[in-house]
């Protein structure tokens, strides 16, 4: 689903953050069963015709609410790392989910809205897209110098992949899953994901990280990452 921006005047850019910003609160609060295009337009004080008219539906808005946050990350994040390789995919996916640690609610329900059987198809691509960041078109790569397995559909792995990310997410958020846990089992996986699939050089990275990580408990650390007036991560000021 591809995300426009839908103002064009200061005005109209503070009541599409305004918008965003309510979306993002109400979520938290009532999950995509207690999300309601009349509770959001008094919340935001604007009509309900306006919301559709610049969304088209409530699952295009909630999307577009969600993705904002990510994006902010992304653009904003200057990592030291390339995203077409193991270790930097494992760099961001640690840097976004560190920011869930900090927002247990707003994660929760996210994870509630992917596994969620009222939930769209294309809202559900943005929460898998978001999941697995450039996974996609590293395996594509990989594939293309002969490090995949033949036998690995990409779509197929990348799905799982996501549908075990949020998993986690959910076990975590529902206090399954210590917070001391969290970033290790995450990063576990991406790395049994990685030992599974390719061959080589990758696999033989991406053993060596996991078997240090059972050694040592913790995760892979990176250089820090340059951070570039980020408003918000997570569930704070803007979400």
């Amino acid at each position: 689903m591809k995300i426009q921006k839908t103002y064009d005047s200061p005005g109209m850019a503070e009541r599409r953050r305004r918008i965003l910003h309510e979306t993002r609160k109400l979520i938290n609060e009532e999950g995509l069963e207690g999300f309601s295009i009349r509770e959001l337009s008094r919340r935001a004080n604007v009509a309900p015709k306006t919301l559709y008219n610049a969304y088209g539906d409530r699952d295009r808005l909630i999307g577009v609410a969600i993705r904002e946050v990510y994006d902010a990350v992304r653009q904003n994040v200057k990592f030291k790392t390339s995203d077409r390789t193991l270790p930097g995919l494992l760099d961001r996916a640690m840097m976004l989910n560190r920011g869930n640690l900090k927002a247990r609610n707003y994660a929760k329900a996210v994870a509630t809205i992917y596994f969620a059987p009222g939930t769209g198809a294309d809202l559900r691509q943005i929460l898998q897209e978001m999941a697995v960041g450039n996974t996609r078109e590293w395996l594509e790569d990989l594939r293309d110098v002969g490090q995949l397995q033949n036998w690995v559909d990409v779509e197929h792995l990348t799905r799982n992949m996501a549908n075990m990310e949020y998993g986690l997410i959910m076990d975590w958020a529902t206090s399954r899953v210590e917070d001391a846990e969290y970033l290790f089992r995450f990063a576990e996986i991406v790395l049994l994901s990685a030992m599974a699939a390719t061959r080589g050089e990758v696999y033989e990275t991406a053993r060596a990280m996991m078997t240090r990580m059972a050694e040592t408990g913790k995760v892979p650390a990176f250089e820090n990452p340059v951070i570039r007036n980020l408003a918000y991560s997570g569930f704070s000021r803007g979400s």
